[in-house]
């Protein structure tokens, strides 16, 4: 699974360039709605994913095209990807070993 999220995130990574019109909002909220429903996954594997999402909400979220509602669950999502990411660290400790949860 984790080879399909990240071809995916890949995918997207490299249509942002082409998502420049206020006409995008469709296709904003496409992306937006497609990181939703793998978040769980993204979670998962939050060390290798975290960089290409967060580039993904960064581009996004500056981009003109995104209203509002969509900003918000950008934001949302960024929060979620860093608060996972810190969690990930916490656990591993400072011989870069992971410390196995109960």
């Amino acid at each position: 699974m984790s080879s399909v999220i990240t071809a995916i995130i890949t995918l997207i990574e490299q249509l942002l360039p082409a998502i420049t019109s206020a006409g995008n909002a469709t296709l904003i909220d496409s992306i937006l709605q497609a990181l939703v429903g793998m978040m769980p996954f993204i979670i998962q594997e939050v060390q290798s994913l975290a960089a290409p999402v967060k580039n993904i909400i960064a581009a996004l979220s500056a981009n003109p095209a995104t209203t509002a509602d969509q900003l918000a669950q950008l934001q949302a999502l960024d929060t979620q990807v860093d608060a996972a990411f810190e969690a990930a660290a916490a656990q591993t400790d400072a011989d870069g070993k992971t410390t196995p949860t109960a």
